[in-house]
């Protein structure tokens, strides 16, 4: 079934440092933002990841579409990354899939894979251009 959804960022999103979260409150934010997937998979379109890992997938599609490794941190500490990671902001999730046992997928250990297309390709349908990023615990 589809069904629409409204995704929060994760507490990563440097957008999110002003708000002086504590535990519970970091907690509480877990909590409303898993609900919203009433303890079904984690399969979406659009809006923001439900990250496995860190919460910098449009960087890291940015660095790695521009050349860069990012398999460790050789990519994020080239001194191109800085100019490059002005380019972050243009990535938008596309389509995320979680590991489900009724499909008999599983990514990594209980991953999810992601895929991310900068705004002005996909305006352009330019999808060929997708980036994927598999994160896993």
């Amino acid at each position: 079934d589809l069904r629409v959804i409204h995704t929060l960022p994760s507490h990563e999103r440097s957008d999110d440092s002003a708000l002086n979260f504590n535990d519970q409150d970091f907690d509480d934010w877990s909590e409303l933002s898993d609900q919203v997937y009433q303890k079904l998979p984690q399969h979406q379109l659009l809006g923001f990841p439900a990250n496995v890992q860190s919460d910098s997938m449009e960087l890291e599609c940015q660095l790695v579409s521009n050349g860069l490794y990012c398999g460790d941190s050789s990519g994020y500490n080239d001194p191109r990354a800085i100019e490059l990671g002005r380019g972050a902001s243009d990535w938008r999730l596309l389509l995320q899939i979680d590991s489900d046992d009724d499909l008999d997928v599983m990514f990594g250990d209980l991953g999810k894979i992601y895929f991310w297309i900068r705004q002005q390709d996909a305006e352009a349908r330019k999808f060929e251009k997708a980036m994927f990023v598999l994160q896993c615990c």
